[in-house]
């Protein structure tokens, strides 16, 4: 009895690491572009597209990319990136193509078109990496049995930080929008699974602000693969930290939109964490703040809360593969609904992918994967209460139950509202979600799709 119980245990699980595998990643030589999104359908979206500035206005798609992966050398398209950790962080432009002989003029009417005049089969086909971070270990030294920021670490931390200012006013300087969207994909996904997620909502959104990739060691796949994932998950930390109080301190970026997928959202999650907690300290910032050039004379005539200092406008937390009690200690116990203008939380009922993560850490609820009825009356109250906290229920169907926020023209469409047009919830704002009960928005299939 105990081989059989084992060997049914083996094979479910089996199964559903095989399923979260193939909802993390875009799919190999066989990926297509994702479907037109709904709001961006015929003449609402040549509109926007019309609003492309005319340097971006080519088919090739270029995305700023920052990483941590380790690089095991270079091929005909540039540096290599694993999933091996590196202490410094790598940044850079991808750039992506979306298929051999196409104009711009094909692929602005293609991507406003539910139906389309080619396949389109889009492909990194440069990495342009343009400077590097060394590691915070670089920036530190031992002082009266403290860690202490040595003497020339924060001018050359300057240094390193203007040469990514530079790369990333090539776009701002392009646009009216100073505006920044950082994308933290999620688990088993490879450097150009997330470089692709991000290039292709950014072009069918109207390339409006700027997009950045931030790509973190995972991807080495399998059960065992899900476990170093989420200890590169924590290795990664310290440098998206930097990364957004580079962003933060950028005098161009006047907003940062933080989207996060499936186990990217503990990343995304921890590093605010973090932040908030060092930015609350205000007397007593921690090293890598203070290696950013953030001083506590500074908070106290500059910005009172941590979503000032971070100009952290949204934070998207889609699909999460995240506890639901972690997640109330972290945002009702310590607060972090501070760190953003509003928090946006994408989950699905049908999330079976999510339960893997539930077996393995026994987990009561993935955040990911709530129902309705999780919400006490009490929870419901709280959320009518907090309106920059919105939860949406995803009833989308006919795409994979884990990936769909990027790939289901429904859900790509309400991302696009609420960042790119900043609305909030409601048919009275242009964001038409229904209400199944106060405080709680969701999403139907055909949501926002044209009646014709």
């Amino acid at each position: 009895m105990r081989m059989n119980w084992w060997g049914d245990r083996a094979r479910r699980v089996c199964l559903a690491v095989i399923g979260v595998a193939l909802a993390a990643a875009p799919g190999g030589c066989a990926y297509k572009m994702i479907e037109t999104p709904y709001v961006s359908y015929r003449e609402a979206g040549r509109a926007i597209y019309a609003n492309v500035p005319e340097g971006l206005r080519t088919p090739e798609i270029p995305v700023i990319y920052v990483t941590d992966r380790e690089s095991s050398g270079s091929d005909e398209r540039g540096p290599v990136y694993t999933y091996g950790r590196s202490p410094r962080m790598a940044y850079g432009i991808a750039h992506i193509s979306p298929g051999k002989g196409v104009t711009w003029e094909q692929l602005v009417e293609d991507s406003v078109s539910a139906r389309r005049s080619r396949t389109y089969s889009p492909k990194v086909v440069k990495v342009e990496e343009l400077g590097t971070i060394e590691p915070t270990t670089k920036l530190l030294e031992a002082s009266e049995g403290r860690l202490a920021v040595r003497p020339g670490a924060a001018e050359e931390m300057d240094a390193e930080r203007e040469q990514f200012y530079r790369v990333l006013s090539r776009y701002l300087d392009h646009s009216d929008r100073k505006e920044v969207v950082v994308f933290v994909h999620g688990y088993n996904n490879t450097f150009d699974d997330a470089v692709l997620r991000i290039a292709e909502a950014w072009h069918l959104s109207g390339r409006q602000g700027v997009p950045i990739v931030y790509s973190w060691p995972a991807g080495s796949g399998g059960l065992k693969g899900y476990a170093y994932d989420r200890e590169s998950g924590e290795f990664t930390i310290v440098h998206l930290k930097m990364l957004l109080m580079m962003l933060a301190r950028c005098p161009q970026v006047e907003k940062v939109h933080l989207v996060s997928h499936s186990r990217g959202t503990d990343v995304a999650t921890t590093a605010l964490r973090e932040l908030h907690a060092e930015c609350r300290g205000a007397l007593e910032i921690g090293p890598v703040s203070q290696a950013l050039g953030l001083t506590p004379v500074e908070i106290q005539g500059g910005p009172r809360s941590t979503r000032e200092i971070l100009k952290l406008a949204t934070l998207v937390l889609a699909a999460p593969d995240l506890d639901s009690q972690v997640f109330v200690q972290r945002f009702f116990g310590e607060n972090l609904l501070a760190a953003a203008d509003r928090t946006i939380i994408y989950f699905s009922e049908e999330d079976s992918a999510l339960g893997l993560a539930d077996w393995l850490f026994r987990s009561r609820r993935r955040l990911g994967a709530m129902r309705l009825d999780d919400f006490t009356p009490e929870a419901r109250a709280l959320a009518l209460q907090l309106g920059q906290l919105q939860f949406i229920n995803c009833r989308v169907r006919g795409y994979d139950s884990h990936s769909y926020i990027l790939q289901h023209p429904a859900a790509l469409s309400d991302i696009i509202l609420a960042l790119r047009d900043g609305r909030t919830p409601g048919a009275e704002h242009g964001r038409p979600l229904t209400q199944p009960f106060p405080g709680m928005w969701e999403m139907e299939p055909d949501y926002l799709k044209p009646k014709n």
